[in-house]
């Protein structure tokens, strides 16, 4: 059952590679500098190298915009997304998957109650757009800096005939490794809280993650939609919106893989980190906005006159429809799958307001004599923010304080799960004896064991990071953290029952 809910990610990654490929490859194939099956043979190898190696960063990203904690609605909100792709794949739009997965995550997010948080949506939401007019401004300046070169160098036209086809080949292989350590995060990425792959050992102390699984099976899902389908989305970018030649087509695609790779590589993160520069956010960003902003640049470099704006407008205008139409069909199907289909779409929560968790909030600096509820216990984020909302007493950030301190999410410490689950290599040996010290421990909220946590030095959290490495560690320890809530939960029915039945009252390390 587990694998036929996988499917529609895998449908989500065939669509993406139907789609996408033609932001890599679409002007090379068009200008007939390389042969489509060449070019799908190049894209299938280095797009899954790239998933597989590198898109656990976008991905992390993308998981705190909504965290989908049930398969049912991980199965759903991917293949809303991919019928939308689907949709402009057979009208011959090159739309964007970053925006369609995340239109479904929020439908995903106002189906089961939750609420968005802003923060990871601008981010997302920003970088689109500065990756739009990076790669316009790096097209025009590689464009206008190559012209001069070739100008000086007066190559014989068949030595530049292959020197630029080599260079799409090489340029291509990069474009699509950042492609897929990019754009995974869309394909399986809501999977990943939900993800069913445990880790394997493959010997000489290097282990693939059951993330690194999931991922590796988006890849492959992804070729497939190279082979099979690319080819019919490749003419608009390659033709249609502005006529390249074959070096235009190399810069246009050299604009692209950098800007992918400047929002993907963990490697240049942790660099910019080590050396205390600012570092570039780790986010799935559209290879189709990419592309187009590239070809873009080139042709204003040119004068502007050969931009074909009403198919650039026809291409804009799929950007907007295609998250508000995601948001549409992924809110419907999660209605028809949970109450036709009966299956579980979300994980149903509830969040307390007691001896216990209004003293937390008022402990970390809420104003609790604000708190206007006549009921103990909700079962929904968004009803907590209507109330709180329309009291006027606290900002958006402060009711996300309070809703994540009053969460209801019963946990119980057994080092066990993390030995069978094979998560156990992705924490410090000081973390697990720390770990094995707690071992039967029990906690009704998140905090709680995260508090519990925090009098070992290998899980402090500093309090007030200052520069992007005190942030990264904080980071990197709440990563560490979400492992232990997915691999310690209880079944929370007898939970939720105990609680209605005495008032709400939770103690410290559970329920009276």
């Amino acid at each position: 059952m587990i694998f036929i809910y996988l499917l529609s990610g895998l449908y989500l990654g065939w669509s993406l590679g139907a789609n996408d490929t033609g932001n890599i490859f679409g002007a090379a194939v068009e200008t007939r500098m390389l042969k489509f099956k060449r070019a799908a043979l190049i894209a299938a190898i280095f797009i899954t190298l790239g998933a597989v190696l590198e898109g656990s960063g976008p991905s992390r990203t993308l998981g705190r915009l909504g965290s989908v904690d049930a398969l049912g609605g991980a199965f759903t909100v991917a293949l809303a997304a991919a019928v939308v792709i689907t949709v402009m794949v057979k009208i011959r739009i090159p739309v964007s998957t970053s925006q369609t997965i995340v239109g479904a995550i929020i439908g995903w997010n106002y189906f089961a109650g939750r609420l968005t948080d802003f923060k990871p949506l601008i981010t997302i939401a920003g970088s689109w757009v500065i990756a739009f007019v990076l790669s316009g401004v790096i097209s025009g300046a590689l464009f206008f800096l190559l012209r001069r070169i070739l100008d000086r160098a007066k190559l014989h036209l068949l030595k530049l005939d292959l020197y630029t086809r080599y260079g799409l080949i090489v340029v291509g292989a990069f474009a699509a490794y950042s492609l897929g350590a990019n754009n995974i995060a869309n394909v399986v990425g809501v999977f990943v809280p939900v993800s069913p792959f445990k880790d394997i050992s493959l010997g000489s102390g290097f282990v693939l993650s059951g993330i690194s699984q999931l991922y590796l099976l988006g890849a492959i899902s992804i070729a497939v939609g190279i082979y099979t389908y690319s080819h019919k989305v490749m003419r608009t970018v390659g033709k249609d919106l502005f006529r390249l030649s074959p070096v235009t087509a190399l810069i246009a695609v050299m604009a692209e893989a950098i800007v992918l790779f400047l929002f993907a590589s963990q490697g240049l993160y942790h660099l910019l980190l080590k050396l205390g520069l600012p570092t570039i956010p780790l986010v799935p960003v559209s290879s189709s906005q990419v592309i187009v902003g590239a070809v873009v640049g080139i042709g204003i470099v040119k004068g502007g006159k050969n931009i074909r704006y009403n198919v650039l407008g026809k291409i804009s205008m799929a950007w907007v429809l295609a998250p508000v139409m995601a948001f549409l069909i992924s809110f419907v199907a999660l209605f028809i799958v949970q109450n036709v289909f009966e299956q579980r779409v979300h994980q149903e929560l509830t969040y307390s307001f007691n001896s216990v968790t209004v003293p937390e909030m008022e402990r970390n600096g809420l104003d609790v004599n604000k708190l206007p509820f006549i009921k103990v216990n909700y079962y929904s984020e968004r009803q907590i923010y209507h109330e709180l909302n329309n009291t006027g007493g606290f900002s958006r950030e402060e009711i996300l304080k309070i809703v994540r301190i009053a969460e209801v999410y019963p946990l119980q410490v057994d080092i066990q799960k993390l030995y069978s689950g094979r998560m156990i290599n992705r924490f410090e040996a000081n973390q697990v004896n720390d770990l094995i010290s707690l071992t039967g421990a029990a906690f009704y909220h998140k905090w709680q064991l995260q508090g519990a946590l925090q009098s070992y030095e290998g899980w402090q959290l500093i309090s007030n990071p200052k520069g992007e490495a005190e942030k990264q560690h904080n980071r990197d320890l709440l990563n560490q953290m979400e492992l232990l809530y997915r691999a310690f939960y209880r079944n929370g029915k007898e939970l939720g029952s105990s609680l209605r039945g005495s008032e709400g009252k939770v103690s410290q390390g559970g329920g009276e």
